[in-house]
């Protein structure tokens, strides 16, 4: 039982890193836009960017989370056992 505790914290762990690697990523993306459009990115180009940046990092997200939760789930439904 150790052995699956340990295996469910490791799971739970790379989701976590994935999703601040994505997030990571779209921060970097909006700074390259910002850099390669330098005169002609406004602030509600800006604005745009985030959103969709903000809808990519959900929709990628949302497995990860399902992962997340359900091994949560599993190690708090097997607390007490071995």
């Amino acid at each position: 039982m150790r052995k699956f505790r340990v295996f469910l914290f490791a799971l739970m762990a790379v989701c976590v890193i994935i999703i601040g690697a994505i997030s990571f990523h779209s921060v970097e993306e909006i700074h390259y836009l910002k850099s390669f459009y330098p005169g002609s990115f406004t602030m509600e180009d800006a604005f745009y960017a985030a959103l969709v940046e903000f809808i990519k990092i959900h929709i990628i997200s949302l497995p990860l989370m399902v992962v997340i939760l359900l091994a949560a789930f599993l190690l708090w439904l097997f607390r007490n056992a071995g």
